[in-house]
This record gives C-alpha cells, sequence and structure tokens, in this order.
C-alpha cells in the first residue's frame, strides 16, 4: 500500500468513525480533518467535497460487509450450516459497529436512510450469495427443489426484522444498549424451521 493509499484508508477510517458517532448531517469536513490533525484543504486533495467522502465511505463499507458475509457463507459445512455462519457474521458486524462506534438508534436509522441504495445493492448481491448455497445444497441433495429466490428473500426479511426489533426496543430503554443474543438465538430458530421443510 503506497502513502496516498494509507492516508485514504486512515481518512476513511476516521471519516466512519465520525459519521457512526453524529450521523451524517452533524459531522463536517472540519471535524474530520481535526480528528486527523490536518488542514481542511489537505483533505481536498483526496475529495473534492463530503458527500464524495461520505459516498466513498459507504462503498468501501458494502465491499467490507460483502467480504465478510462471502467468507461466511463458503465456510465448511453443511449448507444450513453455512447459513448459520452467515447470519452469526452479520450480527455479530451490526454489534461490533455500534459497540466500537457507540452508535445510537437515531444515527443508525439515519445511515439506513442515507444508504438506502448501498442497501438495495448489498440486499441484491446478499439474495445471489444466498441462492447459489442453495441451489448447490440442492445439487448435493441436502434439501429439496424449491424457489431459491424466495427462500433467500425470506431468510434476508426475518434477518432484517429480527435487528430491526432490537434497534425498536433498545429505542425506549433507558441505557439504549443493545444486545442482539435473543435476535441471533430466534433467527437460528427460523433457520432451523425452514430447512425442516426443506430437508430431503
Amino acid at each position: 500500500m503506497n502513502t496516498i493509499d494509507a492516508k485514504k484508508e486512515l481518512i476513511l477510517k476516521t471519516a466512519r468513525e465520525l459519521l457512526a458517532k453524529n450521523g451524517f448531517a452533524k459531522t463536517t469536513l472540519d471535524d474530520i480533518a481535526n480528528a486527523l490533525g490536518m488542514k481542511k484543504s489537505s483533505l481536498y486533495y483526496y475529495y473534492t467535497n463530503k458527500e464524495a467522502l461520505i459516498e466513498d465511505v459507504m462503498n468501501h463499507e458494502r465491499e467490507n460487509f460483502c467480504s465478510l458475509i462471502n467468507d461466511a457463507l463458503n465456510s465448511d459445512g453443511s449448507t444450513i450450516d453455512k447459513i448459520i455462519n452467515y447470519e452469526k457474521a452479520k450480527f455479530e458486524y451490526v454489534a461490533e459497529t455500534i459497540k466500537l462506534h457507540e452508535i445510537s438508534t437515531s444515527v443508525f436509522f439515519e445511515m439506513k436512510s442515507k444508504m438506502f441504495d448501498q442497501i438495495q445493492i448489498i440486499h441484491k448481491k446478499e439474495i445471489e450469495m444466498l441462492r447459489k448455497i442453495l441451489d448447490e445444497g440442492i445439487r448435493k441433495k441436502e434439501i429439496k427443489k424449491c424457489d431459491t429466490k424466495r427462500i433467500a428473500e425470506l431468510i434476508l426479511t426475518l434477518s432484517e426484522a429480527l435487528r430491526h426489533r432490537e434497534f425498536y426496543f433498545a429505542s425506549f430503554s433507558i441505557n439504549k444498549k443493545i444486545d442482539f443474543t435473543k435476535a441471533v438465538d430466534d433467527m437460528i430458530f427460523a433457520v432451523k424451521l425452514i430447512f425442516d421443510g426443506l430437508r430431503v
């Protein structure tokens, strides 16, 4: 990694931390430059404006997330093992991001609305990856023939709903701490129920 790439990586990491902590609206280029110990004018060498930097942060985040879930889906084991690993990795990723940056529920929902296009891209990729694993399970005769697109969409919907449930409950609690333990247990239970119906 050359000096420019290393500097850009540091800018992205710092921007991500500030965006996660303060939200999009409250984070300025001045804030990012100050946190890096550099002048705002120096940031313009890498990014022409805040929007360009935010877009790069979101692209970078999307690539990291897709790489993580791809690794989980390509782990050893049966089709159900791979999907459970994938779900655990997703919940862990979100929980770690929240813990690391102390993201509040309001900032989380602001980020989700700003990242709608990125989320749509990730959603499509996740459907493709899940379908590939499910199709492989059919070829290996681990599961019966089924509409793998619908099963993939159902798994994604359940996963998203369980995470939202925890954010919703946390928004009413005093300490607003989010614990995904029950959500992960519920998700594994749901995946097992789905696979009970798909078993050959």
